[in-house]
């Protein structure tokens, strides 16, 4: 990267459960942005398990669990311009242009505006609205992604760590998103949500499930991924896939396989790991279904 880029560096966060998804997307971003640094934010435990594929390893904030650690992001990344993605991402294009092309914006994120319905979180977006008294509300549900710059966006995170802090009553009592928490902040502070492409069709994030079935053409190793969008027929070749909702594990277990062969990373866990993302998407529900049907219950 020549000193007339823009500096930035990749963060992530990791626990035990996902470090294995976490050193994969260290690993297609060594394949698809080579010589931009990585950072990772998890606790003392998981430091061990890491270190050797990040650039920098932040001990992450005592006494936080789970979706609440995204609302500190700022504080937990090293750089002045960061590129934060969830563990579970493979990259394959340069994201330096987004850095780029969205600069006006302290914190940036795709997604959309709704107005009606329950977040996947049972926030009541009307509600909240009229609450802020704002004429749209912003949508980045499942985002898995976010581009922001310092000193700038201290101010929208602090917000979102206020938000978090009081979340019931805020919230009017849905349970806890970073997303919806990010959802409310936008709006009140009017910041727009992105748009999935820039000139010249370039897209950042995407969905296994965004493309037509059969025609995704994908290799990590060689920062590969093109497929026919659902929604329009377009080919798209993201900068990103997030599996999120641990979809599609055959084919995010396969491209972590091969990502680990070439950077010679041991592959001890990876299809367990896979195996316990395939039954939490296409087995355990149906021994739900079954269970409801013949009234079977958990024992307290």
């Amino acid at each position: 990267m020549s000193e007339k880029d823009i500096e930035f560096g990749f963060l992530t966060l990791a626990t035990k459960n996902d470090y294995l998804k976490a050193i994969g997307l260290a690993l297609s971003i060594r394949v698809s942005n080579p010589g931009v640094p990585i950072a990772i934010a998890c606790s003392n435990k998981v430091r061990p398990l890491v270190e050797p594929y990040f650039d920098y390893v932040i001990e992450e904030q005592a006494g936080l669990r789970g979706f609440i650690h995204k609302v500190y992001l700022d504080i937990y990344s090293p750089f002045k311009n960061t590129v934060f993605f969830d563990s579970d991402v493979l990259v394959f294009k340069p994201a330096l242009p987004f850095v780029k092309a969205w600069q006006d914006n302290a914190y940036n994120a795709v997604g959309t505006y709704d107005n009606n319905g329950l977040s996947a979180f049972g926030l009541d977006r009307a509600a909240m609205r009229e609450k802020l008294n704002k004429p749209k509300f912003v949508e980045i549900g499942g985002a898995g992604h976010a581009i922001f710059f310092k000193p700038g966006c201290t101010e929208i995170f602090e917000m979102a760590r206020k938000i978090s802090e009081n979340y019931k009553e805020v919230s009017g009592g849905a349970r806890y998103a970073d997303e919806d928490a990010m959802n409310i902040v936008m709006t009140s502070m009017d910041i727009a949500p992105r748009s999935n492409d820039l000139p010249k069709d370039l897209h950042l994030t995407c969905r296994h499930l965004s493309a037509r079935p059969n025609t995704i053409k994908m290799d990590a190793r060689k920062g590969l991924c093109r497929f026919v969008y659902n929604d329009t027929g377009d080919i798209w070749e993201p900068c990103m896939m997030h599996f999120a909702c641990n979809e599609a594990p055959v084919t995010y277990t396969w491209q972590l396989y091969l990502l680990f062969k070439k950077f010679n990373v041991s592959t001890k866990g990876l299809f367990t790991l896979g195996a316990m993302d395939f039954y939490e998407l296409y087995i355990k529900p149906k021994l739900r279904c079954v269970a409801n049907v013949f009234g079977l219950k958990k024992r307290k």
